[in-house]
């Protein structure tokens, strides 16, 4: 017999439950205080880590390390899964729509796309300083897709948005036939978009540059694009952090 003991928790974190009505389900937010904050700064950037049941814990260990990256509040949106077989589902369902490639008929980015804009992020910014213009997103794989579909329908949402090999066989041609959004602008603050792969990702590595090529080529207003693809990585943990770390790193380097 197998004993449980207690979950292992994160230096400065807390967890939030949040009740979507948008969408009916609950969310587990796992929020994490800057390990080393300017002691003068009252307002700190934000950023929202996408699979927050996977990937919150690499932001935590990372995140206060990167040398020019600010002290930012780290919001790990989860759903307090206990298996990998309930968060590969779920996160298929929220992250994808039907008119993608291979979706599941019930996914509905759409929605939580709502949800994140009319609940999650409301419920964040009330309860913790949060500096409204300094948001970023991050995801990877299939919330990767998400963070490049939030692009194309919300670009003011976000002042950052880090997609790590983003599905991009089904993102190219899907989000280049829905950016009327980014071309129609009437305030183009500025945006960074950050989008990675791996070099044996072989599937994606030419819609990965087809993407890159109509965005540079169009011209967005406001937006600028950081690309990169990683040397002999594969669709893999050593892709998720770096597509974290240098997407963190080279949006707040300018010029780069």
């Amino acid at each position: 017999m197998i004993t449980s003991f207690p979950r292992v928790e994160l230096f400065q974190t807390e967890k939030r439950t949040l009740f979507s009505k948008l969408i009916g389900q609950e969310y587990q937010l796992s929020v994490r205080w800057p390990g080393f904050p300017e002691p003068t700064q009252k307002r700190f950037p934000v950023l929202y880590v996408l699979d927050g049941d996977t990937f919150f814990g690499l932001a935590t260990s990372l995140t206060d390390y990167l040398d020019n990256v600010p002290p930012t509040i780290l919001v790990g949106i989860g759903y307090d899964m206990h298996s990998w077989e309930e968060w590969l589902e779920r996160r298929e369902t929220e992250f994808k729509i039907p008119e993608v490639k291979d979706a599941p008929t019930d996914s509905h980015a759409d929605q939580f796309l709502a949800a994140l804009k009319q609940e999650i992020i409301p419920f964040v910014e009330a309860n913790y300083p949060i500096d409204p213009g300094e948001r970023s997103i991050y995801g990877f794989s299939s919330s990767g897709f998400f963070v490049l579909y939030a692009l194309f329908h919300e670009p003011g949402l976000f002042r950052r948005y880090i997609a790590g090999s983003g599905d991009l066989d089904i993102a190219y041609p899907f989000m280049i036939a829905h950016d009327q959004q980014l071309l129609s602008r009437k305030k183009p603050d500025p945006i960074d978009l950050y989008m990675s792969l791996g070099e044996l990702e072989e599937n994606s590595l030419q819609p990965f540059h087809q993407l890159a090529d109509t965005i540079r080529s169009k011209k967005y207003p406001g937006l600028r694009l950081i690309s990169e693809v990683f040397t002999n990585e594969t669709h893999s943990g050593g892709a998720i952090a770096l597509s974290y770390i240098h997407g963190l790193r080279k949006c707040y380097q300018p010029g780069v």
